[in-house]
């Protein structure tokens, strides 16, 4: 499916049916849309399908009657037992009077009602996607941060692997982020050298060198947790080593407590018991059978505490 939207003082506004607007929005785009942009606007095959491919790298493209751009974006997260974050690629393609976008996901580019943009022409809506691509990545970083930190709470008490496997995924998504946001680095630089050529005016390239800045501050953020995430792997898989340990120690404590205990009972219910108390009242015996498993028992579990201190 296709949108179109039109730029009214500096904001991207939906276009009415009959109106095609400047900025057209393909989402998921069908065989038949896609045959339609080649033949229609002269998009390489080629790079019409690299801007669908979610492990194509940013990059730019000059063609005779358009720029093509293709940049990474986070996909749209989920919140499920998988916790990983994907990155997803999304195609620019500039024309004189248009610009065309095309993604291979449902995901809203331009939201109604929000400030206007700093790009108020065909190149500086291009500024505008990286803008949000930088801003959307910040958005998942912070959402890692705090999946981070729950998790590692969680492998303070764990005994399982699910905690880790979630660390070891969320690790390999900052990978991806970092991938990501490196590649549309080089992007934002190729595009500074190029600003002439491209159309940018002076606006614009301040604008595309804040968010260069930005984008190296997500790249930086992105390593720092993957790093952090690696650095504390090894640490991590010993406390539920540890955590393992001692949930073995206190079932050894309880079986060797109850050991001597067992024997006990089972003298108790023989026969000969039976012959060795045949003076006493069965009660006093049994009173006299349930003190001596205590005394037994407590002065078991002294001694093996001492010997574990």
């Amino acid at each position: 499916m296709h949108n179109n939207y039109e730029l009214i003082d500096g904001r991207v506004t939906p276009c009415s049916r009959d109106s095609s607007g400047i900025i057209t929005v393909y989402s998921a785009p069908t065989d038949e849309e896609k045959l339609f942009l080649i033949e229609e606007y002269g998009i390489d095959e080629h790079t019409l399908n690299s801007a669908l491919d979610d492990d194509e790298i940013s990059r730019v493209e000059y063609e005779s009657n358009h720029v093509a751009v293709i940049m990474k974006r986070p996909s749209n997260y989920e919140a499920d037992r998988t916790l990983e974050f994907r990155v997803s690629s999304v195609g620019a393609f500039l024309f004189k009077d248009r610009i065309v976008v095309v993604q291979s996901e449902q995901t809203p580019l331009f939201e109604h009602g929000r400030a206007p943009i700093r790009g108020r022409s065909i190149p500086g809506i291009l500024l505008r996607l990286l803008h949000h691509s930088t801003h959307h990545f910040l958005e998942h970083l912070r959402i890692v941060k705090t999946i981070s930190d729950k998790i590692e709470e969680q492998i303070e008490f764990s005994l399982t692997n699910k905690a880790l496997v979630n660390m070891f995924t969320l690790q390999k998504s900052l990978t991806y982020y970092e991938n990501a946001t490196n590649a549309n680095l080089l992007l934002m630089l190729k595009l500074r050298n190029d600003s002439r050529k491209i159309g940018f005016n002076e606006e614009e390239i301040d604008f595309l060198e804040d968010i260069t800045v930005e984008n190296k501050q997500c790249d930086k953020i992105s390593g720092i947790y993957s790093d952090i995430l690696s650095g504390m792997s090894k640490a991590r898989v010993s406390v539920v080593n540890n955590n393992l340990s001692a949930a073995m120690k206190y079932l050894a404590i309880i079986n060797i407590v109850f050991m001597p205990l067992n024997v006990i009972i089972g003298m108790g219910g023989m026969s000969e018991f039976t012959l060795m108390t045949e003076k006493l009242w069965w009660p006093h015996a049994y009173s006299l059978l349930c003190m001596l498993i205590v005394v037994i028992g407590y002065i078991t579990y002294l001694t093996i505490r001492r010997t574990g201190e």
